[in-house]
């Protein structure tokens, strides 16, 4: 009897897998269904609070209806969200409670993307690479930046885990750096009112515009022999920062602005370099030579390719929902194989992992539209051909057949087609249909036969996601998928797997000769979901200025919009802006790094080239970051800077503004501490001698003022349940006034007082007594 085993993203990408019997059997992104991008699930009245996700409802009834069975039929349910897991919790409050027994805790959101890489590989052994932005946070407090794992047979074993401590993730991960410029170069996606997702794809297809600019400090330090990493988030932000004064003229578009474009080169770059290392480093140690792939930075296609080639590996796979919508396979398949201990290996040959959809429901849509729309009726090979004629004249067509794909990539059941030999039909593409950057690439498909002849890869890419270089000789004759640095993102078919998109490559060959490549891009408009139904085809289709539409063997033309050549088009596409990195090579930032460091730390703000109101903001913004840096170690507080202050308590820096202390386990309201209450508050918590009578005395407290002082941050800290180590107080001095010098030097027989503390508390009364600082220094000997 089959078993079935249903995993549930829960973070952001919510989606839905059910696993039969090893085998994916259906997968789909909730925002294929509500059509809403990305589609977070927040509560309204609880906006941002992970704990009170929804489920995505729509897409576990279409997977359910999918594979023909009901929620009890589900052998294992389990389900999984970055940060802290509130996953299991979720399906226990939402889920009936006849299925409770069922709901199972994967341990980690990087064993879920591990799952998801290996064991529809086809790999009998091999290295696993789940890299991302932020995987699971620890009951330490501590964040999966990256993970690497041997696959054995069934088996998957840790090699090594990398974690950072949570609340500097946000620059301190491979995923968040990147990800923080590409929120610098503008490639974001606005949801609702008050959240953003980046969209990384864009920032690797800017990177090669720019080129390196060797005076920059590196980002990503490796060391030989470790899998460890050492990303100085606080010398990064500083030196974005300094770029940012120097060079932005806060016109246009921020992607064409110069320095951002060598920066995206530079992130590009040094993230190809990172992942190099780690990968070289456990092949060394393993001897493996196959690679998975999972996380978000496995969709940066470039470096897969880097990996794949620099490394020399045998054969790479990379899970077409790599992002955090493939959690859900993973979590279905740990189901299968951790729970159920299933023995079934079921390799993925295709992502195109949605449900199919019927001719009734097909015809429904095209009588629902039938004012707008003609349709003729084909066979197969007869639709091969009329498509093959249209886009060898110039049309853009879109497909439409069999179930959606899962993951970001259309692959030809959901795409928009062009043959890109025409010299300027990227730019019709943009302006017709697609409305993004001109500067983007669009993707070929070649059959797998035929890759090696234009392209230098040696193994295939069904699932588009190896950047690899075109031979110099076929730049000219495919100029519309061709990037600025002669590459493509490939997506390799065959007759088994792809029959339409095979037999349609060849037939463009027959049609206009050339090569067998043809430019395939999803089929939405930006901003939008990828279209999941017929009726939605039919629908973006009539508000685009697609020419043809093809659904399964369903040809649809407009039946008031005239098809037009591509010369009429081509003769309203304005020329557009690409963009370019700085025309020199430029002197380093390092002074001016400096400059700001010590305004927002040491109040040195008076020359600054920032404003205050500037300065205010960027302390908010990466204030927190301090103790990571390399270049700037110089701290202001007594003794050593470390924000994480014990497993449940954080302290959240800006210098400038208002710090917080914050009680993970949300036991404890949090509190926000003035920039000197901070430096007092963990100079207490260390208790270290020397550095609390400095701090006494540059404050230009008394002891007894001092030590009232300290009574308030001992009991801010005891607040938090952060005792500090006891103090062990000397004898006060006498506090009366002193009329002479001999009396006011008396406390220095007194081999009991330190020095620092005779000579602080010295000038605190005789600058009470209304001594000026000279008078001090003639009466001290100073």
């Amino acid at each position: 009897m089959a078993r079935y085993h249903m995993g549930i993203n829960l973070g952001h990408e919510r989606s839905v897998a059910v696993v039969k019997d090893g085998e994916i059997s259906v997968a789909i992104e909730q925002e294929r269904l509500d059509r809403q991008k990305y589609s977070l699930g927040y509560l309204q009245q609880a906006p941002g609070n992970a704990a009170q996700m929804q489920l995505p409802a729509e897409a576990i009834r279409y997977c359910l209806d999918a594979c023909g069975i009901a929620m009890s039929d589900l052998a294992t349910i389990s389900a999984n969200m970055p940060g802290q897991d509130h996953a299991t919790r979720i399906l226990r409050r939402t889920l009936p409670p006849e299925v409770a027994s069922k709901i199972h805790q994967i341990p980690s959101h990087h064993l879920a993307h591990a799952c998801s890489a290996y064991y529809p590989s086809g790999f009998e052994e091999a290295l696993v690479l789940v890299v991302d932005a932020t995987g699971s946070t620890t009951a330490a407090h501590r964040t999966e930046s990256y993970t690497l794992y041997e696959g054995r047979k069934q088996t998957l074993s840790t090699l090594h885990s990398e974690t950072v401590t949570a609340h500097l993730a946000g620059l301190s991960t491979l995923g968040f750096l990147y990800e923080y410029i590409t929120r610098k170069a503008g490639f974001v996606n606005d949801i609702g009112n008050s959240l953003q997702h980046a969209e990384a794809g864009k920032l690797m297809g800017l990177a090669p515009f720019g080129k390196a600019q060797p005076n920059l400090h590196p980002w990503i330090h490796t060391s030989k022999d470790s899998f460890s990493l050492k990303i100085p988030a606080y010398d990064i932000f500083l030196e974005v920062a300094a770029l940012e004064k120097q060079y932005d003229t806060h016109e246009g578009k921020p992607y064409l602005r110069p320095y951002l474009v060598d920066l995206a080169y530079k992130v590009q770059h040094e993230l190809e370099q990172a992942l190099l290392h780690l990968v070289g480093l456990a092949v060394q140690k393993t001897g493996l030579r196959k690679l998975c792939i999972a996380g978000g930075v496995g969709l940066n296609s470039v470096a897969n390719y880097q990996l794949l080639t620099q490394l020399e590996l045998e054969d790479i796979f990379i899970f077409p929902a790599a992002g955090d919508s493939g959690i859900a396979a993973g979590c279905a398949l740990w189901g299968y194989y951790a729970i159920d201990y299933g023995q079934k290996r079921v390799p993925l040959k295709q992502a195109t992992l949605g449900r199919s959809y019927g001719e009734a429901e097909t015809i429904q849509a095209l009588h629902d539209f039938n004012h707008e729309v003609a349709v003729e009726q084909l066979t197969s090979e007869e639709m091969v051909v009329r498509c093959a004629q249209a886009l060898a004249k110039g049309h853009i067509i879109a497909r439409f057949e069999g179930g959606s794909e899962y993951g970001p990539r259309a692959l030809g059941h959901r795409s928009i087609l062009a043959d890109p030999t025409y010299c300027r039909m990227k730019d019709i593409v943009n302006a017709r249909v697609k409305f993004r950057e001109a500067f983007r690439p669009f993707a070929p498909v070649i059959p797998l036969e035929s890759v090696a002849q234009v392209f230098e890869q040696p193994v295939a890419a069904p699932f588009m996601l190896l950047v690899s270089h075109i031979k110099p000789e076929f730049h000219h004759q495919i100029p519309a998928i061709t990037h600025i640095d002669g590459t493509g993102r490939v997506q390799t078919v065959t007759e088994s797997d792809n029959l339409f998109f095979y037999a349609l490559c060849y037939q463009l060959v027959q049609e206009r000769q050339s090569v067998p490549v043809l430019l395939n891009t999803s089929f939405n408009v930006a901003g939008q979901p990828i279209v999941e139904t017929p009726a939605e085809a039919i629908s973006t289709f009539l508000k685009t200025d697609i020419d043809f539409l093809a659904i399964d063997n369903c040809w649809i033309t407009k039946r008031h919009q005239p098809v037009l050549d591509y010369e009429a088009h081509l003769s309203r596409v304005s020329p557009s802006q690409m963009p370019s990195g700085l025309p020199v090579v430029v002197p380093a930032v390092t002074d001016l790094m400096k400059r700001l460091d010590r305004a927002l730390f040491f109040g040195e703000t008076t020359t600054c080239p920032w404003s205050m109101e500037e300065l205010k903001k960027l302390s908010a913004q990466g204030g927190r970051f301090k103790e990571t840096s390399l270049l700037f170690c110089k701290s202001p507080f007594y003794g050593s800077l470390q924000t994480q202050l014990s497993d449940q308590v954080i302290l959240l820096l800006d210098p400038l503004g208002q710090s917080m202390l914050v009680d993970l386990t949300e036991k404890v309201a949090p509190q926000t501490y003035s920039y000197e209450e901070v430096k007092l508050l963990l100079a207490v918590l260390q208790a270290s001698r020397e550095p609390l009578e400095e701090l006494r005395v540059d404050r230009q407290l008394t002891t007894q003022e001092f030590r009232e002082k300290i009574q308030w941050a001992q009991a801010q800290l005891n607040h938090y349940a952060l005792p500090p180590n006891e103090i062990e107080w000397e004898p006060l001095p006498d506090d009366q006034s002193f009329s002479n010098s001999t009396s006011t030097l008396a406390p220095f027989a007194d081999e009991s007082f330190s020095a620092w503390h005779v000579l602080g508390g010295l000038r605190d009364r005789l600058k009470r007594l209304g001594y000026t600082a000279e008078n001090i220094c003639s009466l001290l000997g100073i």
